[in-house]
């Protein structure tokens, strides 16, 4: 091991040291920014999705190196790495590729709800170049982008959030009840002017206050499907790596799993805990 004493001087072990704590704080980064976001400040959900997608591409390529260094004794090469590109269901499925072979079984799975999807879907988008990293600037030239962040997150993933979580509910019902008694007491002496995800303008006082209820929902619940992906890909790593890190040759993967515990976790602390990481 480089004649090193001990496996932490060793640039291997530092360098996955800081890539573990990196992908961590995006990941983390994201949550904090979805669980904020809402209709009075839309750049959070393009901050949310920036988090989380460079989050998961780092901890999903962090994955497959670990693997190449398992089996033929080197990382991935910088070309490899590039050539894996930013598509995080692709990445995903490479991560998977890597349970499967190695008949790893983690703890927490791989997500398979239809909202879990669509999360994959607007990140994939909002890390395409071609797509949703530049819309704004595509916008300039007078048409929207259909690529739009806060727009294709809110259709994406919001709206079926509200059908599953929200509508048809008791909390509905009495937040439909609050929004129209705001609008009655405020309505005749107040103005509002807000504007929708969906970028539609919002002046009805009862509305705007409707929408408030509805991001307690939507911020909860896209936080929660979202860490799923990274609860599995660090489960995935921890599995991946926990034993290596005490086998002769390989103590540079020491410890560094434990650096993803904070996304190792229940799922009561995935829809319920707004500040992450959890310390």
């Amino acid at each position: 091991m480089l004649g090193l004493a001990t496996p932490f001087a060793n640039p291997m072990w530092q360098a996955l040291a800081r890539e573990t704590d990196l992908a961590t704080q995006l990941i983390c980064s994201g949550a904090n920014e979805i669980g904020r976001a809402d209709y009075t400040s839309h750049g959070r959900y393009a901050t949310a999705q920036f988090g989380f997608a460079n989050g998961l591409e780092r901890l999903g390529k962090l994955i497959l190196t670990s693997d190449s260094l398992l089996a033929h004794g080197h990382p991935l090469s910088d070309k490899d790495l590039r050539a894996k590109g930013h598509s995080i269901s692709r990445i995903l499925d490479e991560a998977e590729a890597v349970q499967l072979s190695r008949g790893i079984t983690p703890h927490y799975i791989r997500p398979t709800h239809a909202i879990a999807a669509q999360v994959v879907v607007s990140l994939d988008d909002f890390s395409a170049a071609s797509r949703g990293r530049y819309a704004n600037h595509a916008s300039l030239l007078g048409q929207q982008s259909p690529y739009e962040p806060t727009r294709t997150w809110w259709k994406n993933v919001c709206e079926p959030i509200l059908v599953e979580h929200f509508h048809g509910t008791k909390r509905e019902q009495r937040a439909v009840q609050d929004s129209s008694a705001v609008g009655q007491i405020l309505g005749q002496v107040g103005t509002a002017l807000h504007f929708h995800e969906d970028g539609s303008v919002v002046t009805d006082i009862s509305r705007a206050s409707l929408m408030t209820h509805e991001r307690e929902i939507t911020q909860k619940w896209s936080r929660f499907y979202s860490l799923l992906h990274a609860r599995w890909l660090a489960e995935l790593f921890a599995d991946l790596t926990r034993q290596a890190g005490y086998t002769p040759g390989s103590e540079f993967f020491l410890g560094h799993y434990e650096r993803l515990a904070t996304l190792r976790v229940a799922d009561k602390y995935l829809r319920n805990r707004r500040t992450w990481p959890l310390v």
